[in-house]
């Protein structure tokens, strides 16, 4: 789901058996609780207690540092009682740091299906996040330059009708912060959240992603901080990028496709956090076609369904509203 707070989950007194993450099965991982951001699911196994003389609470707190510390309000607590007799009252803990608490890391984690490490690296992009700080203390966080807005002419279209030159960023507006991927690459994406000082997520449509190694993002540098180390790193589609972090992972580019890029934080997404994999549009003019019920429903509509972003031919955006672009030092996109 998509929303403003991230979450924590524990039951005191029993142990999680972690056994999937973002529909897709790991190999089971002992655990005391989930800490999730929107967007991020679990599937864990609890064994019960043979004992009817307590019962338990499950305990969720739902967090966030993008709106203020209010009691009552953020964080907001929440008990949900696990009864194992009716008239057995509830067994209380000694409270413990959130440090002494050891958490679902999904570096951590093995994948059950036993995928090796994506290797060798055939295309390394970054991608910075982006603040533009507005009046009245709003702000619009970005992936890459400029803030995410659609355009006349969806990508999809103008990856599959504008020929060879589909392969090049500039028949995609600028808006659509598009990443050129070609087919069956291993791209090893690494995104950091040097300038922002509230967490983010980045969600990923099209792929799973493994996730590799995080660490503290500076401009000049990248001190790793955590790094996978067994055989086998878990996939998932969706992780937190805490401040002043940086998260690396890999896909191999195996699906031709436009997929969209996005933080799970609503507010952020609405507002343009996002960036486009435009994946082999080579591949998907030979494999991929629209129905002509839904080119049919554009022409109602009166939106093109050819050409570049801005349905002409070429580099020519004549016609589009120009991009929101995002302060920042370093590079917002960059990719080898």
């Amino acid at each position: 789901m998509s929303f403003t707070y991230w979450f924590k989950v524990r039951l005191p007194g029993h142990t999680m058996q972690v056994i999937e993450a973002d529909g897709i099965y790991s190999q089971p991982s002992a655990v005391d609780g989930l800490d999730m951001c929107p967007g991020q699911r679990y599937s864990v196994i609890i064994t019960a207690h043979d004992s009817l003389k307590f019962n338990h609470a499950l305990n969720v707190t739902f967090y966030s540092d993008f709106i203020p510390q209010t009691p009552g309000f953020n964080p907001l607590y929440h008990q949900v009682p696990i009864v194992y007799h009716d008239n057995a009252p509830i067994k209380t803990f000694t409270a413990i740091e959130d440090h002494e608490v050891k958490w679902a890391d999904e570096l951590a984690m093995e994948l059950r299906d036993k995928q090796m490490l994506l290797e060798p690296v055939d295309q390394h992009i970054v991608v910075n996040v982006k603040v533009l700080n507005r009046e009245m203390g709003m702000s619009i966080h970005a992936y890459g330059h400029y803030a995410y807005a659609p355009v006349p002419v969806p990508p999809l279209y103008t990856a599959l009708t504008t020929g060879d030159m589909a392969l090049s960023p500039s028949v995609y507006a600028p808006q659509l912060n598009a990443i050129i991927l070609k087919h069956n690459h291993v791209v090893e994406l690494e995104l950091r959240n040097s300038f922002a000082p509230i967490m983010h997520t980045y969600h990923s449509h099209g792929h799973a992603f493994q996730v590799v190694e995080s660490g503290l993002a500076k401009i000049n540098s990248s001190i790793p901080v955590k790094r996978f180390k067994g055989r086998y790193p878990m996939r998932r589609d969706t992780i937190t990028l805490a401040a002043g972090q940086y998260v690396r992972v890999r896909i191999k580019a195996d699906n031709p496709g436009v997929w969209y890029q996005h933080c799970h934080q609503e507010q952020h997404n609405l507002s343009g956090m996002a960036f486009t994999f435009i994946e082999a549009p080579d591949v998907m003019q030979q494999t991929l076609r629209v129905p002509q019920e839904m080119l049919e429903f554009c022409r109602i509509l009166g939106h093109p369904t050819q050409g570049n972003s801005a349905g002409h031919f070429g580099s020519d955006m004549t016609g589009i509203d120009p991009p929101l672009a995002i302060n920042g030092t370093a590079n917002s996109i960059t990719g080898t």
